[in-house]
């Protein structure tokens, strides 16, 4: 049988209208909106939050308003303050300037309070401010009234390197009369320092024979308006080149020369005779400067340099120490080998000749062994030696002379450190012309290292014989016997630097936890078995440092009828520090022969 099913009729949009309407339609026999929909209402307490939120939200949208008000200026006609600094760009060093601060209020307010600062370069010195400021370059102006402006003016003069930048900062601190706050400016003038009052020339020979004297001159004028102060002219000449006299003369012991005071206009001259030594050949280069010294800074004013070509003489020589002719270290106790070598370079014989070596020192007496010197037919008058009439030398031949001078192992108190060597040759003929000229070798200067000594031994009793070893004496199979080992070094001259003695236990030798120093710091290190005395800096003034590590030797059946190596070979390190030079020095092996304890001697070999 087949289900029945429920007929339905489709409704029009009118029925539709109308069911709804008998559903929704009010007491008044209206339809409300149903497009809109209303909220149900809040709590009174949700209202109050929401209307205070809404009061601090226009209170702080009020106060970032007038904050931008007032920092913008909205409420101001116009800029407060107008600055600038009036005054050159570009300047000649030593050369008198001036620089005006101008300020302007131009706005409707006035200005309580305005002070000004002038922050100057030290190469800027100030001769006259007008109005004047106290000690710091700070005025204090006051109050401004609207409209109202100013200036404050400096005169100095800039002592700078040449070129240079410098750059001079002024800062206004100021207050408007409607303000509780201080406002502040800063405006910068950079200035160039593009040239110099002072003129500068130096001059000299283009060409120069080895020996032969030549002349240099230096000029220095002042092209300003004022005077200037402390100039100081530097010179750099080649080791080769040898000043014999100046005018004005150098500076003792300087490179220099000073002029206090140099008026407008004046001119001063410098004038430096010297030689080139056998040694120079070539272009040589010689460059003097001039600057102004301001506390011992010098700021470059001018440089000039010249070329001199050294054409080779009819003599040339050389002076060669331990191998060198430069100036070098040497320990206490060497024997300095020096050799003077020379040869005729003319095509004619050369006559007449000989030769003069000084040693000389601003510290001491020469620590030179004379009585163990060897002067190859020399003639020794205090520390000069000379060799007079020496055999004519034929065209392009040549000849040497060869000495050797033992220094002392030890010095006193009265011998010097360093000392120098300077050799002269004097040649009065050449062929048939009679004619005298001395040519000079570069000096060599001689360092000594300090007298650093060191030593090492292994003990079982003390000096004085009291037991500071252990165990069995002599060593016995199977039994352990512990030594103490000693280093000691010994300095006095120059103070020491990364001082470090090391040495290698052998495999069969146990450290003993137990060591001393005088100074510094002893470490073992098990992997490598490295034993380390290291001391950052040794004084000379201290004399003497020492320290001392204990070891122990088991003997095996091996051993047995011999000596037992306690250490490996001790080695020694250090900087002088005067010299530069790093020092080292080796020690040999310490066994259980122990040669310098007097107590244990005969009782090192092992025994069953």
């Amino acid at each position: 049988m087949t289900p029945s099913r429920k007929s339905h009729k489709r409704r029009s949009s009118r029925e539709i209208r109308k069911q709804l309407r008998s559903i929704y339609e009010g007491i008044d026999g209206k339809v409300p909106d149903l497009t809109k929909l209303d909220r149900g209402g809040r709590s009174k307490l949700t209202r109050t939050l929401l209307k205070l939120i809404g009061l601090l939200a226009l209170l702080s949208g009020l106060a970032w308003i007038g904050f931008f008000l007032f920092t913008q200026g909205i409420f101001q006609t116009g800029e407060t303050m107008k600055l600038e600094i009036e005054g050159p760009d570009e300047v000649k060093s030593g050369e008198e300037v001036s620089y005006t601060l101008r300020y302007e209020n131009t706005g409707d307010v006035p200005v309580a309070s305005l002070v000004a600062k002038l922050n100057i370069p030290s190469t800027f010195h100030v001769y006259t401010t007008v109005p004047e400021p106290n000690e710091s370059l700070e005025w204090t102006i006051g109050s401004l009234s609207a409209g109202s402006d100013g200036s404050i003016t400096i005169t100095g003069v800039f002592l700078a390197e040449v070129p240079s930048s410098q750059r001079l900062q002024a800062l206004f601190t100021y207050k408007p009369a409607n303000f509780s706050s201080d406002f502040q400016d800063i405006i910068t003038q950079k200035v160039d320092v593009t040239d110099s009052v002072l003129a500068f020339t130096f001059t000299g020979p283009e060409k120069a024979l080895a020996g032969d004297v030549s002349e240099y001159i230096v000029n220095v004028q002042n092209t300003g308006s004022d005077p200037v102060y402390n100039l100081r002219i530097t010179s750099s000449f080649p080791d080769d080149f040898t000043v014999n006299s100046a005018e004005p003369a150098l500076i003792e012991g300087e490179t220099y020369w000073l002029i206090d005071a140099l008026n407008p206009g004046e001119l001063k001259a410098i004038t430096a005779n010297g030689s080139f030594t056998s040694t120079a050949s070539g272009e040589q280069t010689l460059s003097v400067a001039v600057g102004f010294v301001e506390n011992d800074i010098v700021y470059l004013q001018q440089s000039e340099e010249i070329k001199t070509d050294v054409l080779g003489g009819s003599i040339s020589f050389s002076v060669i120490v331990n191998g060198s002719d430069e100036s070098q270290t040497a320990d206490l106790g060497e024997t300095l080998r020096v050799s003077l070598d020379y040869a005729n370079n003319s095509k004619e014989v050369a006559q007449d000749m000989s030769f003069s070596l000084a040693l000389t020192s601003t510290d001491g007496t020469i620590p030179i062994d004379w009585s163990k010197a060897n002067l190859a037919g020399g003639t020794r008058t205090g520390t000069e030696i000379s060799w007079e009439g020496l055999p004519a030398l034929d065209p392009e031949a040549s000849n040497v002379i060869d000495l050797s001078l033992p220094v002392f192992a030890q010095l006193d108190s009265t011998e010097a450190d360093a000392f120098t060597l300077s050799v002269i040759l004097t040649l009065n003929k050449i062929g048939s012309i009679t004619s005298t000229r001395t040519l000079e070798a570069t000096p060599i200067e001689i360092t000594l290292n300090s007298d650093v000594g060191i030593s090492a031994e292994a003990r079982y009793f003390s000096e004085s014989g009291t037991a500071i070893g252990s165990g069995p004496l002599p060593p016995e199979v199977g039994q352990s016997t512990n030594y103490r080992v000693y280093w000691n070094l010994t300095n006095s001259l120059h103070t020491l630097e990364n001082v470090r003695l090391s040495t290698t236990l052998p495999q069969d030798i146990t450290w003993v936890e137990n060591t001393d120093t005088d100074i510094g710091t002893i470490t073992f290190n098990s992997t490598t078995r490295i034993m380390t005395w290291t001391i950052p800096k040794l004084l000379a003034e201290l004399g003497h440092a020492g320290a001392w590590f204990e070891v122990s030797v088991n003997p095996v059946e091996g051993d047995i009828g011999r000596f037992i190596k306690l250490t490996n070979t001790t080695s020694f390190e250090a900087k002088d520090t005067v010299t530069g030079e790093s020092l080292s020095k080796s020690l040999s092996e310490l066994t259980s022969e122990l040669p310098e304890d007097a107590f244990a001697k005969g009782q090192g070999v092992v025994i069953n």
